[in-house]
């Protein structure tokens, strides 16, 4: 009866991994065709293979992705302010850590397009601590610094560029931050 038990429990371990990863391969593959009819210019067909993707596939990479990717075309689209809520929604479920950088980057470009600079300057903020490379996290805190430039924070603006100085003087970004903040503070650093 144990040896049975134990069988079992391994027929149905092995049969949840086996699905899962079927899941996830057919995600994949959705997401794919997505993209390249996004590729090709189809961007409704697009938007409505990633909204039946995100629905259907539910928690695999490629939906979180396919979030990303939706949010992405409906900016192409104009639809900035449908794509800052997509993109808040999707953070507010904590998705895996690597998906974060890139939704609050993609959250602030879509505020950047509806104006809200001081909001923007915030999730670049965010997109910035999230991200794992030096280098995106200096190419945010650039976004960040003019965001809110144009918020009329400059206070905030030239501790964006000072982080960039002091934190990530290897990056590309260090050289824009030097300027911006010396635009800001008229050459006083």
């Amino acid at each position: 009866a144990v040896a049975g038990l134990i069988a079992a429990a391994g027929i149905i371990g092995w049969f949840v991994l086996a699905s899962g990863k079927r899941k996830e391969q057919f995600a994949a593959r959705s997401l794919n065709q997505a993209r390249a009819a996004a590729e090709a210019g189809n961007l409704p067909l697009a938007s409505s293979e990633l909204q039946r993707l995100i629905s259907t596939y539910k928690g695999t990479d490629a939906a979180h992705e396919a979030v990303i990717t939706l949010n992405q075309v409906r900016m192409v689209n104009g639809q900035s302010e449908l794509a800052a809520v997509g993109l808040r929604d999707f953070v507010a479920a904590k998705p895996p850590v690597k998906y974060l950088a890139p939704a609050y980057g993609l959250l602030g470009a879509a505020l950047e397009n509806s104006k809200r600079w001081a909001d923007a300057g915030s999730a670049f903020m965010q997109a910035s601590a999230a991200a794992e490379v030096p280098y995106l996290k200096a190419t945010y805190l650039v976004d960040a610094g003019r965001a809110y430039r144009e918020a009329g924070r400059t206070t905030e603006a030239a501790k964006a560029y000072r982080t960039i100085l002091e934190k990530y003087a290897e990056t590309p970004s260090f050289t824009e931050a030097q300027v911006r903040l010396a635009e800001l503070t008229g050459g006083k650093m």
